[in-house]
């Protein structure tokens, strides 16, 4: 061995992902070595959020689908749309940095969300969600318009489509939307698709004939082929009822297909890119694959702080947080006023209302990504004597701005507005601070608003919410704990 070879071994990559340095070297791969990269990249998230916290779920399952796309297709030409963006972290490992990966979060560092000031392969910065297929859509119609050709790919989580803007009607062509489903089933997540079943469902027609297919199959095989039909019943729907409803909208639907399966997703990649209309395919994923904390907390997971890598326990925080005491605080209030009700969207864990949730499950509503109808669900529980709790994250009760005028001050509703995460909300990054609330409410008549400069007058302030009842108000707190 000459000194050069000798050189050349030693400066080797010592993993398949150190040798990625832009979407080329993916596809440079051999297909056989892509389950290794793929373990390397779940090593290096596990690893690097570990010190950095982060998004840490939701990119441990969406590893071979990232892989895949990157494999068939060919950024920044080509453009990946992420749905909120915080499942892109495994795209920015494959997109020139790695080396800085370890500064995820950080000041200076790189953005939790993807950003287009970041990278050209950035084509779409986000944060909330929803924005996605609209977004997409427009670059498609955009792309069209000045005769380009290449590929537009929206990717959705399952979670997304509870957003109402997300059922946009697609007219274009050479579309492709990739729905996420990370919890292995979209039914409890997709308002429109569980609507539109419970439609059949609900129809005298159905449940005649529901009725006397049962009485034929428990006379013919009993009560265990009864229990057969059933579980049959239950399969056709999950097979057939995505089909119509995405089908409606203009979308092609395939799948749905395994998520984790690299050599079925690129193969099924391969043939959607060639297709001219619009399509829809449907993974299956497991949300925090290859790391068994993950999965079985899949909430904590979703987004954290530092973690112990061997049992992903997390530090304690010293005093309790803001938003740790309101979920306390209203369970208590609750204990003792059967009107008290708790609302969130989509955000137990983060508003802190998991607590309460387990104390008064009755009372406590989750409505899903759907901010608008979160306000407005208070405001007609407002109407009925209750004492509605609206607990939000500032930045995205900016969605509800309308409700707040139209329908929460104008009719002076005793709605109790949570705005959580107001001011700087640290590693979030700007999608996620809390900035202009003071700005959007304090010029609303008929608005009372509070802010607590520590945990005891925050507690002060929530007892004179639930006692208030000339028309709406609201009190901001930011992330994190607070000394009184």
């Amino acid at each position: 061995m000459t000194k050069s070879d000798s050189s050349e071994t030693t400066t080797a990559p010592r993993r398949l992902l150190d040798g990625i340095h832009s979407p080329a070297d993916i596809k440079a791969l051999r297909e056989q070595d892509l389950p290794q990269l793929a373990q390397e990249v779940r090593d290096e998230l596990i690893r690097v959020l570990s010190q950095t916290g982060g998004h840490l779920g939701p990119n441990l399952g969406v590893v071979e689908l990232t892989i895949a796309l990157h494999r068939v297709f060919n950024t920044p030409r080509d453009r990946f749309v992420m749905d909120v963006s915080h499942q892109g972290y495994v795209h920015k490992l494959f997109t020139g940095r790695l080396d800085r990966f370890s500064t995820m979060r950080q000041f200076g560092g790189l953005n939790g969300f993807l950003l287009r000031t970041e990278s050209e392969h950035d084509c779409y910065g986000a944060g909330h969600a929803g924005t996605a297929l609209s977004a997409a859509l427009g670059m498609a119609v955009g792309r069209d318009l000045r005769g380009g050709d290449e590929s537009i790919i929206a990717i959705a989580g399952d979670a997304a489509f509870t957003c109402g803007i997300s059922y946009v009607r697609v007219q274009t062509k050479r579309f492709i939307v990739v729905l996420n489903d990370n919890e292995w089933s979209i039914a409890k997540n997709v308002g429109a698709i569980a609507n539109y079943f419970n439609r059949i469902v609900t129809s005298e027609t159905y449940a005649h004939l529901h009725d006397k297919a049962r009485s034929f199959v428990q006379a013919i095989l009993g009560k265990t082929g009864v229990q057969i039909a059933h579980k049959v019943e239950e399969s056709v729907k999950g097979l057939v009822l995505p089909s119509v409803i995405f089908e409606e909208l203009g979308l092609r639907y395939y799948g749905p297909i395994d998520g984790h399966d690299i050599p079925l997703l690129i193969r099924t990649f391969e043939f959607l890119k060639t297709q001219e209309e619009p399509v829809l395919l449907h993974i299956l994923t497991k949300k925090g694959k290859g790391y068994e904390p993950a999965i079985k907390q899949p909430d904590k997971f979703h987004g954290l702080g530092k973690y112990k890598i061997e049992s992903g326990e997390t530090a304690p925080t010293p005093t309790p947080t803001y938003s740790e005491i309101i979920g306390k605080t209203l369970a208590k209030f609750a204990d003792n006023n059967q009107k008290v009700v708790a609302i969130t969207a989509a955000m137990p864990s983060g508003t802190g209302l998991s607590h309460f949730a387990k104390a008064h499950p009755t009372r406590y509503f989750d409505v899903g990504i759907a901010e608008e109808h979160a306000a407005l669900f208070a405001c007609g529980i407002a109407t009925q004597g209750l004492t509605p709790f609206l607990t939000i994250y500032s930045t995205f009760f900016q969605r509800a701005y309308d409700m707040a005028i139209h329908d929460m001050a104008i009719q002076k509703l005793n709605v109790r507005l949570c705005m959580d995460r107001a001011g700087l909300s640290g590693d979030d990054g700007p999608t996620h601070h809390g900035l202009f609330d003071i700005g959007y409410l304090r010029h609303i008549p008929n608005w009372v608003h509070m802010q607590p400069k520590n945990e005891d007058e925050f507690v002060d302030m929530l007892w004179t919410m639930a006692n208030y009842n000339s028309g709406p108000i609201a009190v901001r707190y930011p992330r994190g704990s607070g000394t009184g």
